[in-house]
């Protein structure tokens, strides 16, 4: 009988941990047949009077066939900078109108199509600037439907993405729908056709384990995307889980990115829902993970993680002071290597990739050699390794 009732626990405690950890994470498909290595190369630019040395707000890297440029919204000076990442100087600042017909509202998101097509979205719409600063087309959208209305959201790491051939915007769709910001059932993507001024929601919804746990999680279950050359790649704050879906063919692909060289298990917050002090330090205390990005000149996906804290910092504990690790993926989402990188030289606000590689900013508020005299970005540069 004692040993009929130790298999049933037995069992049934089996089938809990398996259980569990299925919800949390996918199988991780490690790849050793390739090596790669990673080049960093700083970018230190002189500032002006006008320019900023951290831009919070949008901002976006855009290549042509002889240079790459950063271009970001400067909120005290009302214009869009313009740096160029080869010549490491200031281009020029694109000042912008605040009111009257041609007003340009506070910029969300930042796309950049050409030097003369600047695609900006603000709470209720889109619209694009020339060159000179001057608005060119303006549309606000909404989605409205019987029970709900809603809309693109727009932050530092849910960009949307303009698709300029096929005249669709693509991003992470939100509702007024209840509970916010995960209404049960409800389509995590949306693309909306500009010339018919349609909506279509895009068959992706919630893993499982978010679907059961996100309010469990504090301000650890965001959504994050990359989206670009037909692929939308996302993940959550809180897994090690990466997934792409593929926009032509509507299908979703799910892997998993456990990290080999930090921990990646994220336990559930138990406090007060509204208690902003409880639900930051169980951000501070437990791994992050940042999008996924698609490197289209090199086939490969990066996401950077944020593991346990360094041996030794000083101050108050942040997410500045944990191990920080590049991670990057075949095509086939498989983890081909990691990379450790330096803490204190990185600020995670914006990303973007180049032929010349991943652009990450620069000017850690932690950073000892902080200079406010120079924007500062870092460009990661991943290539195969000739044993």
């Amino acid at each position: 009988m004692n040993t009929m009732k130790e298999k049933c626990i037995f069992i049934l405690l089996t089938a809990l941990m398996f259980g569990c950890g299925n919800n949390i994470k996918t199988t991780t498909k490690y790849n050793t047949t390739t090596s790669l290595k990673l080049e960093v190369d700083s970018i230190c630019i002189p500032l002006d009077s006008l320019s900023l040395p951290v831009y919070p707000s949008a901002s976006f890297v855009y290549s042509n066939n002889e240079h790459t440029y950063l271009y970001a919204f400067n909120t005290k000076t009302w214009s869009i900078d313009v740096f160029n990442l080869n010549n490491r100087l200031i281009e020029r600042h694109i000042v912008l109108n605040r009111e009257g017909a041609n007003g340009v509202p506070y910029i969300k998101a930042l796309q950049v199509l050409s030097p003369d097509s600047l695609v900006c979205f603000d709470d209720s719409g889109f619209f694009i600037l020339n060159a000179n600063g001057n608005i060119i087309c303006k549309e606000v959208i909404l989605y409205t439907a019987s029970d709900c209305v809603g809309n693109l959201e727009l932050g530092e790491f849910t960009q949307p993405f303009y698709d300029i051939k096929k005249g669709i915007i693509y991003g992470n769709f939100i509702t007024s729908k209840e509970p916010y910001p995960y209404p049960d059932g409800q389509e995590l993507f949306a693309a909306y056709h500009v010339k018919t001024q349609k909506w279509k929601l895009l068959p992706v919804y919630l893993p499982s384990f978010m679907e059961k746990y996100w309010r469990n999680l504090g301000q650890n279950n965001h959504l994050n995307m990359w989206i670009s050359d037909g692929f939308i790649c996302y993940n959550f704050t809180c897994l090690s889980d990466i997934f792409v879906y593929d926009i032509s063919k509507q299908s979703n692909t799910v892997a998993g990115g456990k990290s080999r060289m930090v921990k990646s298990d994220v336990f559930l917050y138990k406090g007060d829902c509204n208690n902003e002090k409880a639900k930051w330090q169980h951000w501070v205390d437990n791994p992050i993970f940042y999008s996924p990005i698609y490197d289209k000149y090199r086939k490969l996906y990066y996401r950077i993680q944020l593991g346990e804290f360094r041996d030794h910092f000083y101050g108050e504990p942040t997410p500045y002071d944990k191990k920080i690790v590049l991670s990057v993926f075949n095509e086939k989402l498989e983890m081909i290597s990691e990379f450790k990188l330096d803490n204190y030289k990185y600020n995670f606000i914006f990303f973007g990739v180049t032929e010349a590689g991943l652009v990450v900013g620069g000017n850690n508020p932690k950073d000892p050699s902080l200079d406010y005299e120079y924007l500062k970005l870092f460009r990661l540069k991943v290539s195969v390794w000739n044993m």
